[in-house]
């Protein structure tokens, strides 16, 4: 089809400087919004009962707002955003979309792994519904965008009128389920759509600077809402969850703004070696959490703020580890057997002497 060809004709996020300076970066802090969102997992899993009350339970209440579902958005628009640039370099390259597919198998499988070790997955999901975007990039734009926005409103709107109404209980749990799926390539599909439109290069036809003011506008009331559903009510965690796609894109538009001064992009510098090594990362969040957060727990309940500073410190251990892996290997440990499998080829894993810097 006509539209098929446009992600090889449009500016595209895939330029080295645009990278380093955007996706990469905001792709690092989505990573640690992800363990900061699923670290109640973690801690129930190592044994922490009890709902919290007082103090702590205002403290969750405030990660729900400003992280619970936002950085799950982010995630699978970041992942859009990479199957746009992944699909661009294969044409470019003249490589089988075949590659593509072996891609997402072994992510498929990744997932599995990252389950059986006990962690909170979306993998595998994520490697199941790249299969279906890639069915969908053969559509003409108009349609792909329409698809997504509907996909990312519809279930959490029923989802939102299941939990919060006696209406719930005519909807079905698998279709809830379904859709659920659905909502997350919808969240995909716009991230592919902005990326072929060039969201994150420097030639951008879309205007991050209204995307960005319109986005705030909308959050004011979604933030309201949540807190006026009350400290701690499913209501709450519901609304902040199911709302989440409109503070999410407020986010990305309002780093894409942050990091074209000077001064932000070298302050979150050390954030693209977080992102780029995005996949080992999220991996190692949940081998870090299974083995060692059980330790902490033992020793007597951990606070909210204990809990947040666990979650502080994996960060910026996972942040220097990054930055020196890196320093002295092109690709992450997983990010290299990605690569590998993807290509079925062995891919240089040293920096070339002469080019090693940070």
């Amino acid at each position: 089809m006509k539209d098929a060809s446009v992600a090889a004709t449009h500016p595209t996020a895939s330029r080295p400087t645009d990278r380093v300076v955007s996706i990469d970066v905001v792709r690092g802090i989505a990573i640690a919004g992800i363990l900061l969102i699923n670290i109640t997992y973690f801690l129930n899993r190592a044994g922490q009962s009890g709902q919290p009350h007082g103090t702590d339970a205002v403290i969750w209440q405030i990660v729900d707002v400003i992280a619970l579902g936002k950085f799950h958005f982010v995630f699978a628009f970041l992942f859009g955003t990479s199957v746009f640039i992944f699909l661009s370099l294969l044409r470019a390259k003249g490589r089988s979309t075949w590659c593509y597919v072996r891609r997402m198998l072994i992510l498929i499988v990744a997932g599995a792994i990252n389950s059986a070790m006990g962690g909170i997955d979306v993998l595998a999901s994520y490697g199941c519904l790249a299969l279906i975007l890639l069915l969908l990039t053969l559509l003409p734009r108009s349609i792909l965008l329409s698809l997504g926005i509907v996909a990312a409103i519809i279930p959490d709107g029923l989802h939102i009128v299941s939990t919060l109404t006696s209406a719930g209980s005519e909807v079905p749990g698998v279709l809830l389920l379904v859709l659920s799926f659905a909502r997350t390539l919808g969240h995909m599909a716009l991230g592919f759509w902005l990326a072929e439109r060039g969201l994150f290069s420097e030639g951008t036809r879309v205007s991050v600077l209204w995307f960005f003011v319109i986005t705030l506008v909308l959050s004011i009331p979604v933030w309201i809402s949540t807190s006026a559903a009350g400290v701690g009510t499913q209501a709450a965690h519901e609304i902040a969850f199911r709302t989440a796609a409109i503070p999410g894109l407020m986010y990305i538009a309002g780093l894409i703004l942050l990091l074209r001064l000077p001064s932000a992009q070298r302050g979150l510098s050390f954030l693209r070696f977080y992102g780029r090594m995005a996949f080992s990362n999220y991996l190692g969040q949940t081998v870090i959490c299974v083995t060692i957060l059980p330790l902490f727990v033992g020793a007597g309940k951990l606070s909210a703020v204990a809990a947040l500073g666990f979650c502080f410190g994996v960060v910026v251990i996972q942040c220097v580890f990054s930055m020196l892996w890196l320093r002295w290997f092109r690709y992450g440990p997983l990010e290299w057997v990605w690569r590998c499998g993807t290509y079925l080829e062995i891919t240089p894993l040293l920096v070339k002497r002469s080019s090693k810097s940070l």
